[in-house]
C-alpha cells in the first residue's frame, strides 16, 4: 500500500508475485491500494519502464483505493512507508501484528530464525516479524520508508527502485528460509537402501512432522 497506488505499490505488488512464482511456495493472492487514490488510473509512466526493466507488465495496472473490504480479506499489510502503516491501523487496530512497511517486514525476517510452520501460513510469517518488534531496534528512525519518487530527481527514483527490489527480494529468500519444512531436504540425499536406511530415514520423518 501507498498513497495514490500509481508507482510504489503496484511495482511492490508485481515483483512480490513474480519473484514468488519462481519459488516453490504456495503463494498468497497479492494487490495493493492506496490511502488516498483516485481509482482507475493508469501506473506512472516512468514506474512502467522500471518494471520493464524487471520482466513485469504494469501496463494494464488500474488505481484503487484501501477501504475497510480490501482490509478485511488481508491476512498482512505491506506498506510502503510508516504513514500508510498508521493510515492501515486508524482503520482496522486489530490489525497491528500484520501491517508493516515493506522494508521493515524484510528486515524482521532476516532477524528471525525459527522455522515458521506450514508451506504457505502466511499468517504465521507475519507473526513471527511481529515478535521481532520487540527486540531492540537497529538502524535510524525512518530508514524502513520507501521514498516516494513522484516529481523527484533520477537518484530519488534509482533509490526507490534499489530499496524496493531489495526489500521484496529479502523477503521472498527469507519467507522460503522460513516456510521451508525441514523435511524437505531428504528430497535431496539419495534414497535408502538398507532397512536400516529405511528406518532411520522413516524415524527423521517421524521426528520432522511431530515438532511441526
Amino acid at each position: 500500500m501507498c498513497t495514490a497506488n500509481a508507482i510504489r505499490s503496484p511495482f511492490l505488488e508485481h515483483l512480490l508475485r513474480a519473484r514468488l512464482s519462481e519459488t516453490d511456495l504456495v503463494p498468497p493472492v497479492i494487490g495493493s491500494a492506496g490511502s488516498a487514490a483516485r481509482p482507475g488510473r493508469a501506473a506512472e509512466p516512468r514506474v512502467v519502464e522500471i518494471g520493464r526493466a524487471h520482466g513485469l507488465d504494469l501496463d494494464t495496472h488500474r488505481t484503487r483505493r484501501l477501504d475497510e473490504h480490501l482490509l478485511a480479506s488481508s491476512v498482512t499489510v505491506l506498506c510502503a512507508a510508516a504513514t500508510h502503516r498508521r493510515t492501515v491501523l486508524d482503520m482496522r487496530p486489530d490489525l497491528l501484528d500484520s501491517t508493516f512497511t515493506v522494508r521493515e517486514f524484510a528486515r524482521l525476517l532476516s532477524e528471525q530464525t525459527d522455522p515458521v510452520r506450514g508451506r504457505g501460513d502466511w499468517s504465521a510469517l507475519a507473526r513471527a516479524a511481529a515478535r521481532q518488534r520487540s527486540r531492540p531496534r537497529r538502524g535510524a528512525r525512518g530508514d524502513d520508508d520507501l521514498v516516494d519518487p513522484i516529481a523527484q530527481s533520477a537518484e530519488v527514483w534509482d533509490a526507490f527502485e534499489r530499496d524496493a527490489v531489495a526489500a521484496v527480494d529479502g523477503i521472498v529468500r527469507h519467507a522460503v528460509r522460513l516456510l521451508r519444512p525441514k523435511v524437505a531436504a531428504l528430497r535431496t540425499d539419495p534414497p535408502p537402501q538398507t532397512r536400516r536406511e529405511w528406518r532411520a530415514a522413516r524415524a527423521l520423518l517421524d521426528s520432522s512432522q511431530t515438532q511441526r
